[in-house]
């Protein structure tokens, strides 16, 4: 049953939407095409770490703190502690531990944001994700660029997306004088883009 359900034509559908199947399936009863669907938490933070090269896939072992900075390992074996809940987890919508939910409500707060924006998790991986292009493409922008794209959306970036890059590299470079600083702001906007949240 799963490999004829996951080797279907619907199964396997991009979310693109030309105008008309639009027109025809507006709310997409029809299932004309996949709709976009927001990563949970755990995937997310996974994704993350799997595409600055740090990722753990240790199988069993005792779990750790989710905002633990050594913690590596894949987020299913994060500790939840059910009288003091991980900040972390609660702003990203993980369903109280003292209660039943059979199913995770999915918000889009401000918080959310914020934690993307400044939170310690993305930070570090925009570090590790930096040190990891370095060691794979030395100091060559295009390369780098390239290879990140490779890494986090699995596809090659289009030309006005590396002459953004390239554009922001250059400028900001130049103001600071720190290469690496940069990169790390660039590299912390990658993960921390719809595409990467979002499976298309």
């Amino acid at each position: 049953l799963h490999r004829e359900l996951l080797l279907s034509a619907t199964w396997r559908q991009s979310s693109e939407c030309d105008a008309s199947r639009a027109q025809a399936d507006p709310q997409n009863r029809l299932l004309s095409h996949m709709n976009r669907r927001r990563l949970e938490f755990e995937s997310w933070r996974d994704a993350m770490l799997a595409a600055s090269g740090v990722l753990d896939l240790r199988s069993g072992g005792p779990s750790a703190d989710v905002d633990d900075p050594q913690n590596r390992r894949r987020t299913i074996y994060a500790t939840v502690h059910r009288r003091d809940m991980s900040t972390t987890l609660s702003i990203h919508d993980f369903p109280d531990p003292t209660q039943h939910s059979p199913i995770r409500s999915a918000t889009t707060t401000s918080l959310q944001g914020l934690y993307a924006l400044n939170g310690p998790l993305l930070t570090q991986q925009s570090d590790a994700l930096v040190t990891r292009l370095n060691n794979e493409r030395g100091f060559d922008d295009h390369a780098r660029i390239e290879r990140a794209y490779w890494l986090l959306y699995s596809r090659a970036p289009t030309q006005r997306e590396v002459d953004l890059g390239l554009s922001f590299l250059g400028g900001a470079s130049g103001q600071t004088g720190n290469r690496d600083a940069t990169w790390q702001q660039y590299a912390h906007v990658l993960l921390a883009s719809n595409e990467l949240l979002y499976v298309e």
